[in-house]
């Protein structure tokens, strides 16, 4: 007898509430009435690292009770199979799948899709999805939950993406201070090689950014692209005594990090964990004028008007007095993208800014992305896995892992 199998659409996951234990603990809705009394298990990012939180209190894990090695030093997608391995020991009925895509590599992705092909043939999976491309090709019927209830059904073919931006017609409001003596190549590698502990990460990086530019960063899952992004960010210790040059000064050479990070724009999903102070969404716009993790001083007229007009470009304007914390994951996203780019910093590095965002969510994104390559000079280290629709940088860094360390290849689109 065939299985059948769902995928859930939700604008939120934060909106399945009590809606998806109630399913794993055997209370299923009517639309799922055949799961009604049967065992659920939840294969999710936040199940993983309660795994990889006892790997690292304990020196090992119920999920790799046979390894020799940590669980922190397997791959995203050795991760992700372990989890599923470790699941399925345990026989459930059905498996709820969270975004089981996200974050990572296609070689990965196919590895993950080809192992859960399998499973579909003795186990129900449902599929809890934010992008079109990420549904799973046996899925039979897609359920629309909001306000913890299925409000929708539909067939695969129905589901529709959306191709709607708001950021066509607009320029973006001017910088408030004009950068000086800003060098026509912003950061310069000349066969930059790092290892840790004796493992070789990355052998002979040469890359130049320069003013203007347009950069996706891409690799598999542990090919070295964090290791890069901090030695020209952070203070990654490996940047030091190599050929390294930032803004026409060489890494290590007298200039601190922190006059460094005044010249770059940084966002990643996880800084919207830091901010937990109840500072308001034109104060969080402002904060980035004075590179503060919050506003702790009564900003300037000037300051205001420049923050509201980014609020305007934005389409957030009615948010402004609305605290940040409880703004939705693509406000946050946006805000904090503005935040980095008011000041108009010579270099913009965006690490994964459309992971978990749904198709629609993700298009505001990458169009707001465009609008910055558009309407500034500032070059842009664009960092993801996907190819998203729309966004055409005028080049790729590609990394290529090796025995010897990851190599760095351009690849001209």
């Amino acid at each position: 007898m065939s299985l059948n199998h769902y995928a859930i659409f939700t604008p939120d996951f934060s909106l399945l509430g009590k809606w998806l234990p109630q399913l794993l603990k055997g209370n299923s809705p009517e639309e799922l009435k055949e799961l009604q009394g049967k065992k659920g298990l939840l294969f999710s990012e936040s199940i993983l690292n309660k795994f990889i939180e006892e790997d690292y209190k304990h020196g090992n894990s119920a999920l790799i009770f046979n390894e020799n090695r940590s669980l922190r030093t397997f791959s995203s997608g050795e991760k992700r199979k372990a989890l599923l391995q470790y699941l399925l020991s345990q026989e459930p009925d059905f498996l709820v799948l969270d975004n089981p895509f996200d974050s990572l590599d296609k070689t990965s992705v196919s590895d993950l899709k080809l192992t859960l092909q399998h499973i579909s043939k003795t186990t129900v999976i449902i599929q809890i999805f934010n992008r079109k491309e990420d549904l799973l090709p046996f899925v039979d019927l897609i359920l629309k939950v909001e306000n913890e209830q299925v409000v929708e059904s539909f067939e695969v073919s129905e589901f529709q993406g959306n191709n709607e931006s708001n950021f066509s017609e607009v320029n973006i409001p001017p910088a408030p201070v004009k950068f000086q003596d800003v060098p026509n190549i912003l950061v310069k590698m000349k066969n930059v090689s790092v290892s840790y502990g004796g493992k070789p990460v990355l052998e002979n990086i040469s890359w130049e950014i320069k003013k203007g530019d347009f950069w996706q960063l891409t690799g598999p899952n542990g090919a070295g692209k964090t290791t890069l992004l901090s030695m020209i960010y952070g203070d990654n210790p490996k940047a030091y005594g190599v050929d390294l040059y930032l803004f026409g000064n060489k890494k290590g050479s007298g200039v601190s990090v922190w006059e460094i990070k005044k010249k770059i724009g940084y966002f990643s999903p996880a800084l919207t964990e830091l901010f937990h102070r109840r500072n308001t969404v034109l104060e969080m716009l402002i904060s980035g004028l004075v590179d503060s993790v919050g506003l702790y001083q009564k900003p300037g007229d000037a300051d205001i008007r420049l923050a509201k007009e980014w609020l305007k470009i934005l389409n957030l304007e009615d948010k402004s007095a609305k605290i940040f914390t409880e703004l939705s994951e693509l406000h946050k996203r946006m805000v904090l993208i503005g935040r980095a780019m008011i000041k108009h910093p010579p270099l913009l590095i965006l690490d994964e800014p459309t992971t978990s965002l749904d198709d629609k969510s993700a298009l505001q994104i990458t169009s707001l992305i465009n609008l910055i390559v558009r309407e500034s000079p500032t070059a842009v280290i664009f960092v993801s896995h996907r190819k998203e629709k729309g966004l055409e940088p005028k080049a790729i860094y590609h990394l290529i892992p090796s025995e010897n360390g990851s190599k760095g290849e351009i690849l001209v689109e």
